[in-house]
């Protein structure tokens, strides 16, 4: 069973390289496209199909905030997703996109407690999903 420790997250280009807080990975997702004609009769469900082309979504990262990274937007970049290794296996499974930075924001400091950075990427092309092993 995963940990959710040893999960990493490269960026191919920009090399951030940040302690992971947490990933909230992206949800992917097709259009829905009605299919209504002149044969329903009245009460009938609207038939649907899946739409062609797959939205990416975006992944949400947090990160520790070391204060001297620079942070760029828009750069597209191949950026890799490992996630932590389950039992059983030696590498974990992994997602690689090209993608980019959408947005970055510096989170409130509170006295006491490690600075943070929220990192919005956005999925900008096909993701190739790599089973653990």
């Amino acid at each position: 069973m995963p940990t959710g420790q040893k999960s990493t997250f490269t960026f191919g280009t920009t090399g951030l390289s940040l302690d992971i807080i947490s990933i909230d990975p992206p949800n992917e997702s097709v259009d829905d496209i009605p299919l209504p004609h002149l044969g329903l009769d009245l009460g009938d469900y609207i038939p649907y199909e899946p739409g062609d082309l797959v939205e990416g979504d975006e992944f949400t990262l947090e990160l520790a905030n070391d204060m001297d990274s620079d942070i760029g937007l828009r750069t597209i970049e191949t950026m890799t997703w490992t996630k932590p290794v389950q039992s059983g296996d030696s590498s974990g499974a992994t997602w690689a996109f090209d993608g980019y930075i959408k947005s970055a924001k510096e989170n409130s400091f509170e006295t006491s407690e490690r600075a943070t950075i929220t990192v919005v990427v956005k999925v900008a092309d096909e993701v190739t999903k790599t089973a653990a092993s």
